[in-house]
């Protein structure tokens, strides 16, 4: 197995763990929005975190190889689709959440936590999964030609344009931030609608 590909493979299982850290905490929010009738703010908050996350395991895959491949596209695009049916699928599922497991997780002493792993927990696992399979897919399937041809060429190149580390790293800030407006559009409809 090449040193790229094992790089490769990394920054993609990093990206998997921290977007599966960032859905829980975005299904947390979304339950405490559906329960308090607010809580905007927050979640707009961590689909910015989604967006800007793959940078640095993006920036591991442009650096294995030398700047000269935009793997690292792949996981910007394909944490940007998944976050875009994250937001409505929690919050359809929020919506089934009974607000008397929040009264009952607060009468027992539970902290965020213990609320999130008891009463919202059951109600997202199979969004959770469903999420982790999208973003498996979608960050892995441009890195078959790599595996399968290791001489072939990437994918669609943003970040070959740039040179420098710091080139690199502000186009992929630009394209994160850019990415998150239709996300928050969806989110806003998707809560008109909820």
């Amino acid at each position: 197995m090449s040193h790229q590909l094992v790089i490769c493979l990394v920054a993609i299982a990093a990206n998997l763990a921290g977007m599966l850290v960032i859905y829980a905490l975005l299904s947390h929010a979304i339950a405490r929005m559906a329960w308090q009738r607010g809580g905007s703010f927050g979640v707009i908050a961590l689909v910015v975190i989604a967006q800007v996350f793959w940078i640095a395991p993006g920036l591991g895959i442009v650096e294995a190889q030398g700047g000269e491949r935009a793997g690292s596209y792949v996981l910007w695009f394909g944490n940007w689709l998944v976050a875009g049916f994250s937001l409505v699928l929690f919050l359809k599922s929020a919506a089934l959440i009974p607000i008397a497991l929040n009264d009952a997780a607060r009468m027992d002493g539970l902290g965020s936590l213990a609320t999130w792993r008891h009463a919202i927990l059951p109600f997202v696992r199979r969004d959770l999964i469903i999420l982790a399979l999208l973003t498996l897919m979608a960050t892995l399937l441009p890195f078959w030609a790599v595996i399968n041809q290791p001489k072939a060429s990437d994918v669609i190149s943003l970040y070959e344009r740039g040179s420098t580390f710091a080139e690199h790293l502000f186009s992929m800030v630009v394209a994160s931030l850019v990415g998150v407006i239709p996300l928050a559009v969806i989110f806003l409809a998707a809560k008109k609608r909820a």
